[in-house]
């Protein structure tokens, strides 16, 4: 048993190989335990926008997860991996985009590989995030199905803008400010929803224009994009994004992340600057809002979770 992040910003499946001197921290995969194992050998590398790395070689073998099995699925073994997956608590990751996003040239994704051969009564899986209770539960990623019982409302069906990632159109950014109103943000643009991304990523423009809505709120030299800790406090209210005609909404408070050392009262921000060719929604607008991947109809469907 492997522990991957389930990311629905890239395409590859891998893991620690068993010649990855630099992987000690994690669970290496041994092909001799395998049964379904089958030798490739093709290399391979991947790199994220965060900067992180991994690479090595090809394998094919049957992945399950859950209730499903998916066989003869080309996975990455790596033999070396950045610092930061050297440190970090998962194995490895299991992308779940499109073919076209798969850093080894012709791969099927896991989620094609379900998708051609029917391996799921419906090509869909949903994604509902919340806060670790005493269980470290944190939420679940459903496949085949939906749970009506995590969220309210209807679900807003909205098509993909460009099927490849996860990627819609975000028609507009708001602040709701408790017992004041609402500020209309100049924030539009492509945006994807991506399980594999903490926070929420713009470009230099949109962020200094999203963070004009927070008092005080800073670009630091040293340390990106910070905010006082009490930010909610000051402006008590939510965040809107507009999707599909709806507003799908964020706490305030769910902006402030964890306090920037040595500066007594502030904390970093959960939305950054960083994204070039489009607005990145990751975890932090999935922690309120319940998403469905329909790779059937290349569709995403949205509701505000209930927690």
């Amino acid at each position: 048993i492997f522990k991957l992040d389930l990311d629905t910003g890239s395409g590859d499946v891998w893991l620690a190989g068993q010649q990855c001197q630099v992987c000690s921290r994690h669970k290496k995969f041994n092909p001799s335990k395998s049964s379904t194992y089958k030798a490739e050998g093709r290399k391979w590398g991947i790199s994220y926008g965060d900067g992180s790395f991994a690479a090595g070689y090809t394998i094919r073998d049957t992945v399950k997860i859950g209730n499903l099995t998916v066989p003869n699925q080309v996975i990455g073994l790596a033999t070396n991996e950045s610092h930061a997956y050297q440190v970090d608590t998962v194995d490895g990751l299991l992308g779940l985009s499109y073919s076209g996003v798969s850093f080894i040239p012709g791969v099927t994704t896991f989620l094609d590989n379900i998708v051609e051969n029917s391996y799921l009564k419906e090509p869909i899986f949903s994604v509902y995030i919340k806060e670790k209770d005493e269980n470290d539960y944190a939420g679940e990623y459903l496949f085949g199905d939906i749970d009506r019982s995590r969220f309210s409302g209807e679900l807003t069906w909205v098509p993909l803008h460009q099927p490849k990632f996860w990627e819609i159109m975000l028609d507009g950014v708001s602040f709701n400010v408790d017992g004041i109103g609402k500020e209309v943000m100049d924030i539009r643009g492509p945006a994807i929803i991506d399980t594999g991304t903490t926070l929420i990523v713009m470009n230099d423009e949109q962020a200094t224009e999203f963070h004009r809505g927070i008092p005080m709120a800073e670009n630091s030299d040293i340390y990106g994009w910070i905010m006082p800790c009490n930010a909610d406090q000051v402006v008590p209210g939510n965040l809107s994004f507009t999707i599909g005609g709806n507003d799908f909404s964020v706490p305030i408070k769910n902006l402030v992340r964890e306090p920037v050392k040595g500066l007594d009262g502030w904390c970093f921000s959960a939305v950054t600057s960083g994204a070039s060719n489009f607005i990145i929604l990751g975890d932090v607008f999935l922690r309120s809002n319940y998403v469905v991947f329909d790779r059937g109809q290349a569709r995403v469907g949205i509701a505000p979770s209930k927690h």
